[in-house]
């Protein structure tokens, strides 16, 4: 597989994995349900470009890196119990399914002939 169908490929997943995730985005950020929240979907592709590059490069480590960057900056703070659940569900799903993909792209590199 060369590396033009390669990046295709990703592009299309990327646009597949906006869409997903646009989709699944809890009621309570409705004003963001509206429309495609283009902020969030850079921060999406810059957070998977750095996995891809860290597991491409062989830096599994970088996973650790990662996991501590979106805790941190993440830490919801909320006495509504029951939403906190529902965010913490969306957001554990989300990162599951961004690194996963991340993954995926990077072992579809790594069988690009040089």
């Amino acid at each position: 597989m060369n590396t033009l169908v390669s990046f295709g490929i990703i592009c299309i997943s990327e646009f597949s994995l906006s869409y997903f995730f646009h989709r699944i985005t809890p009621p309570e950020n409705a004003s963001k349900k509206e429309s495609l929240d283009f902020q969030s979907l850079v921060k999406g592709w810059i957070e998977r470009l750095f996995l891809v590059i860290a597991l491409y490069f062989n830096y599994p480590h970088a996973l650790t890196v990662f996991s501590a960057l979106k805790l941190g900056t993440r830490l919801k703070r909320d006495d509504r119990a029951h939403d906190e659940t529902r965010f913490n569900n969306f957001y554990l799903i989300g990162n599951f399914v961004s690194v996963m993909a991340a993954m995926l792209y990077t072992q579809l590199l790594i069988q690009v002939p040089e």
